[in-house]
């Protein structure tokens, strides 16, 4: 398939199921089960998020999972500052209303062609937002060209079950990417890598 046909099909696809109901905004962020299985889906990113700074989250959807993340975050001491993209207007509005004091850091961009002008001490992206062919790549840019010094990029696989941690770090090795660490939860895979000058104490 064509790749511009391709995004613009998952556009379609990701907007009929995301806006199908304005009152659930678990649905909204891509989960329709509800609060618990978000709980348990998205609570394992805690593990990859060491300190405070700037966090890009690709596919950012309605904003959900940045405003869990700083609660979840808060016990521990540790900010993020939320930052998202998504290829949907509509999300991106959504996104914007629930960060209201951060609604310049969200805006309407493909993963596949965006070109921030800035890098992150955070950037999360899924693997399944680009086609196959294209998952490794996509890793190694972001990696290359969104990462600040010191920064890191997770990634992320929501699976119909079971853990495949081994399969994202495998796909981030075949690209030279030394993964840091790795997590999960039954039906997601999470795996992080670190750019030079970040340490232990830093």
């Amino acid at each position: 398939m064509d790749r511009e046909v391709w995004f613009e099909t998952l556009r379609r696809r990701v907007a009929d199921f995301y806006l199908s109901d304005p009152a659930d905004e678990f649905r909204q962020s891509g989960r329709s089960a509800g609060a618990e299985r978000w709980f348990e889906t998205r609570h394992c990113l805690v593990e990859a998020i060491d300190r405070s700074g700037d966090f890009m989250d690709i596919g950012c959807a309605n904003g959900l999972l940045l405003d869990t993340l700083i609660e979840w975050l808060g016990p521990d001491g540790l900010t993020i500052v939320p930052h998202g993209i998504d290829f949907v207007p509509e999300l991106i509005e959504l996104a914007r209303r629930r960060h209201p004091h951060h609604v310049d850091n969200f805006s309407v961009a493909n993963v596949w062609d965006w070109a921030p002008d800035r890098r992150y001490d955070y950037v999360r992206t899924n693997v399944e937002y680009v086609p196959d062919t294209d998952r490794a790549g996509n890793l190694r840019r972001l990696f290359d060209e969104t990462v600040g010094p010191g920064g890191r990029l997770i990634v992320c696989h929501y699976v119909g079950g079971g853990n495949q941690t081994d399969d994202i770090a495998g796909l981030m090795r075949s690209v030279g990417l030394d993964v840091s660490g790795i997590t999960g939860a039954d039906g997601v895979a999470v795996a992080w890598v670190d750019a030079p000058g970040r340490s232990a104490d830093s």
